[in-house]
């Protein structure tokens, strides 16, 4: 079986941040994942950001660490299509405006009665705005884009994702397709349901009868201050109508995904206004958790359909308890835990250690080193250990800076998952608000409290884990060289 995620505007890249860290944790199957990026703003900041997490884990991923199904952290293979983010309009194309899109003047000519409609279905501001960074909250503009633009068998990435598909009912097996998206937005609502439609259709046109699709469509959740002298731009203020309308026209329709997850808070956050490119920008927020969460359940779920919701216990709080496992005994804490025990250990201990023995400084103080570093120093390129090193020092960075977003972008909800404050702090700025980041030194001493709930009892301290790292605990064949290293010291911080 096949897994194939699209993340569908600024919103939707984030989910699929979400989703890649919890590949990092081993929470989905050992399985081939393909990654569609959907945003007519190619330099959206928080696209941008999604992107460079998923290429970090793709690093990560081909480190040997063994056998995928024992040691779970980065074992699903995720690809991503090429263009890295398709857009609707073309790359040199500047300026994009509907009216241009449409040909407007040449409709006129043409068709008077064609162009009087669009007159009527779109206003002068609609049809002149440039739409270089997105929708700007119209979906009606996106839907008519994207179901014009979106071709399964023309263009990329899109005739790889029908190829792969095809592959898979050849072979029979059965595909899974899952979308993130806003409803409330401009390029999530617009591509959502457009993309589902198309995606239905060609799978009924090429008799490709194993596939099943599932979304998660994020209600409103998040609130800005908008800049009033932009005149077509996102307006909080009819989030919550726009979303009544979306969800009539999903209750009334059909060719829609087997199952939607819908997922929304209504004690907003409050983000930067931004029009698009690299200012949209927004921290991680909890709902995209839940996103990530819903992605994982769709694809391990045997009959995925329907409508799925889910509450919380506490209107104020957020624990274990209340993130959807839909299995007995969950293993999301203990994996979640785990890694970031792991991160944590790295970054503070064993990367900052292996510098200083790289800088000159002496091994025997470390004998981690020499128990796997030295072992490997005369049978490898020195200088793709450096890089590997560097990479996964990374992609722990961007997990602990997600996670203390996650912690803290919901100001009025207290999430109590991870206890960030051992190694980030908020930060607040005149211009830019309120954000999150690692601390220079992390708090070793409260190493035992990283997990909610936070107690006397803890796990053991990061020097005490020195005495599980002897390569020869690494029993596991398809483990090898650095890849040993990884495999002990993430394997040490199991509960």
């Amino acid at each position: 079986m096949s897994y194939y995620v699209i993340g569908i505007g600024g919103s939707g890249a984030k989910c699929a941040e979400a989703l890649t860290h919890l590949c990092a944790m081993g929470m989905m199957p050992a399985q081939d994942v393909y990654c569609i990026f959907v945003d007519p703003d190619r330099a959206n900041g928080s696209l941008g950001r999604a992107s460079v997490t998923l290429t970090r884990y793709q690093d990560c991923h081909q480190l040997p660490v063994g056998d995928r199904e024992k040691v779970k952290m980065f074992r699903a293979n995720i690809s991503v299509g090429n263009p890295y983010v398709w857009s609707p309009f073309m790359e040199d194309q500047e300026r994009p405006k509907l009216a241009d899109f449409f040909e407007y003047p040449r409709l006129k000519a043409k068709d008077i009665r064609a162009a009087q409609l669009f007159d009527v279905l779109y206003s002068e501001t609609e049809k002149g705005t440039s739409l270089e960074m997105g929708f700007r909250g119209h979906p009606s503009i996106g839907a008519a884009i994207m179901a014009r633009t979106v071709k399964l068998d023309e263009a990329e990435p899109w005739q790889t994702f029908r190829k792969l598909i095809a592959n898979d009912a050849s072979g029979g097996e059965e595909a899974r397709i899952f979308l993130f998206g806003s409803i409330f937005g401009g390029t999530g609502a617009s591509g959502f349901p457009t993309i589902t439609r198309l995606i239905r259709n060609e799978l009924k046109t090429s008799e490709v009868k194993f596939a099943k699709i599932g979304g998660a469509l994020l209600l409103p959740y998040f609130n800005f201050s908008p800049d009033k002298k932009v005149e077509m731009r996102a307006n909080s203020e009819y989030f919550l109508m726009n979303t009544q309308m979306a969800l009539e026209y999903y209750h009334n329709r059909e060719k829609l995904p087997d199952i939607i997850y819908l997922l929304g808070e209504e004690n907003y956050s409050m983000v930067k206004f931004s029009l698009g490119s690299t200012e949209q920008k927004n921290e991680a927020n909890f709902i995209e958790l839940y996103a990530a969460l819903a992605a994982v359940d769709f694809f391990t779920q045997k009959e995925p359909k329907g409508y799925a919701m889910v509450a919380r216990q506490d209107k104020g709080r957020i624990d274990w308890l209340d993130l959807p496992d839909g299995k007995k005994g969950s293993n999301i804490k203990p994996l979640f835990a785990q890694f970031t025990r792991f991160a944590f250990a790295y970054l503070h201990f064993f990367y900052p250690a292996w510098k200083s023995v790289r800088e000159g400084g002496k091994s025997f103080r470390f004998p981690f080193y020499q128990e796997y570093f030295e072992k490997i120093k005369n049978q490898v390129d020195q200088a793709e250990v450096d890089k590997k090193m560097a990479q996964v020092k990374e992609y722990c960075e961007f997990f602990l800076l997600w996670v203390a977003q996650i912690a803290t972008s919901a100001k009025i909800v207290n999430v109590e998952l991870i206890n960030y404050l051992p190694f980030a702090k908020i930060e607040s700025t005149p211009n830019e608000g309120s954000f999150a980041q690692l601390l220079p030194n992390f708090r070793e001493s409260e190493f035992n409290k990283l997990v909610y709930p936070i107690g006397p009892d803890g796990p053991k301290e990061i020097a005490k884990v020195l005495d599980n790292l002897h390569e020869n605990k690494v029993r596991d064949t398809k483990a090898d060289g650095l890849g040993k290293f990884f495999h002990a010291l993430y394997k040490a911080y199991e509960l």
